[in-house]
């Protein structure tokens, strides 16, 4: 009977963390008890605790036959067969004696908060559950954390501010919910089950580790590992990030293998050697790739971009692929990505709705799908081979007829600018006669800088319209 408790105890807490969400959903379904043929029977399998979060083809809860007896009736004892020590909103450990207090839970229901631990070793030599949070910081003297039979974590797993933490051994865990570690500077050993289920949510920042890797899931809210100076490998199968997908200040020779995304929220990617992301088809938000280490840059199955596309200083990239990329909702900026000196690897792209801003030793710009800059647009270019008269001629330019929003500005290797504004009437008339405005010969005036284009007055284009 205890047993049949625990696992009952497990699904009230994953399903609802609360009684009355579970008495509902024992409600809607119905459940047999029997006696088990097998050990292996008494575990929950993953499946069945979380089926949402976990790679399965049958996503549905299993259906399970009707009880002998009301299953409501075993939820009522649960109270009484789980000591109260073992059960409370929240255990605050902070010595030793705390620790031992609960030294003999098999399963702990509540949040576990250890902080200014004075000891170097916390063991749970019998917890196997956690039915909370397990969060453990700014305890300096900790260098060991253990718990050999520890299987479910069934929300956050926090580390904070642990600056001698050396190893966590939880050999056999197989759920965890999130996992948020920070500033634990000389981390290098962590004994996890190889799969583990469950993750919605993973930052691991300022840590020795070496390898990411071993989660099952198919969608994740934030992935975000900066700042582990040895870590040289991030792997995972995830398939969509609803939120960040943030990697910076690694191994710098870091490599990135994320084969099945097909979706990110917002998208930054730092200090990295080798980046996989093939199959990436939206970016709800902004793209941004700077300062990496890499020497091509590939997206073939990007479509959709809803925020800004940055890619700056990437100084060994020598190849970029965007050639299914149809729109960016927000700007296009590349910028001091010194071996980049023609752009013309956006095909399909018909739409920048932000402003344009090319910066580099660029000899040569073509959008030849291009149909509408909703911002300015503006070059500048080291390189002695690019003509910014050439770029801003009415009669050459791919950009001139295009920007909708701003200025179209031009720097040469002289640092000579020029410069034309898009006025709201060019804007209008050029929707229904872009033919027409593109015979007008803009008029030039000097300047320091080199040459100005001055606007043309309204009244000389309605005339020519007419």
């Amino acid at each position: 009977m205890n047993i049949v408790i625990v696992i009952i105890m497990t699904l009230s807490y994953v399903l609802g963390n609360n009684l009355p969400s579970t008495r509902k959903f024992f409600q809607s379904r119905q459940f047999v008890i029997r006696k088990p043929t097998n050990i292996l029977e008494y575990i929950i399998s993953q499946q069945d605790l979380v089926p949402t979060n976990i790679t399965n083809p049958d996503e549905s809860i299993p259906q399970l036959d009707t009880p002998p007896r009301d299953a409501l009736s075993i939820i009522d004892e649960i109270e009484a067969e789980i000591p109260s020590l073992c059960r409370q909103n929240t255990f605050d450990i902070h010595t030793r004696q705390d620790l031992d207090n609960i030294i003999e839970c098999e399963i702990l229901v509540g949040d576990i908060v250890i902080s200014e631990y004075n000891y170097p070793i916390i063991i749970f030599p019998k917890l196997g559950k956690i039915l909370g949070n397990l969060t453990i910081i700014k305890s300096p003297e900790l260098v060991r954390i253990e718990a050999p039979n520890l299987q479910i974590i069934s929300s956050k797993f926090v580390l904070t501010e642990l600056t001698s933490l050396s190893l966590i051994s939880f050999p056999l865990i197989k759920f965890v919910n999130v996992l948020d570690w920070n500033i634990l500077p000389i981390l290098s050993n962590v004994h996890f089950n190889n799969e583990i289920q469950g993750i919605e949510s993973i930052r691991m920042s300022d840590t020795s580790l070496t390898g990411f890797s071993g989660f099952l899931t198919d969608t994740l809210e934030t992935l975000d590992i900066n700042n582990n100076r040895f870590l040289d490998i991030i792997e995972s199968n995830v398939e969509k990030i609803h939120g960040k997908l943030h990697i910076a200040a690694n191994a710098n020779d870091v490599k990135v293998n994320l084969p099945r995304l097909t979706r990110v929220n917002n998208l930054s990617i730092n200090n990295v050697e080798t980046l996989n992301l093939h199959e990436l088809k939206t970016v709800d938000n902004s793209l941004s790739l700077s300062n990496n280490y890499f020497q091509q840059i590939r997206f073939p199955q990007l479509k959709e971009i809803g925020g800004t596309l940055s890619i700056y200083k990437n100084e060994n990239v020598n190849h970029i692929e965007f050639q299914n990329l149809e729109e960016i909702s927000g700007g296009l900026m590349l910028n001091n990505n010194s071996k980049i000196d023609k752009v013309n690897f956006f095909p399909k792209l018909k739409i920048i709705g932000g402003a344009l801003e090319l910066i580099g030793s660029i000899k040569e710009i073509s959008f030849k799908q291009l149909k509408l800059i909703k911002g300015s647009a503006i070059v500048k270019s080291t390189s002695i081979q690019f003509d910014c008269n050439k770029w801003l001629s009415s009669s050459t330019s791919e950009i001139l007829l295009v920007v909708r929003g701003g200025k179209i500005e031009c720097t040469n290797y002289n640092n000579e600018k020029f410069t034309s504004k898009v006025g709201r009437f060019e804007d209008e008339v050029s929707r229904n006669a872009n033919h027409t405005i593109s015979t007008v010969k803009p008029t030039f005036k000097k300047t320091s800088l080199g040459l100005r284009i001055k606007p043309i007055n309204w009244l000389t284009i309605l005339s020519i319209l007419l």
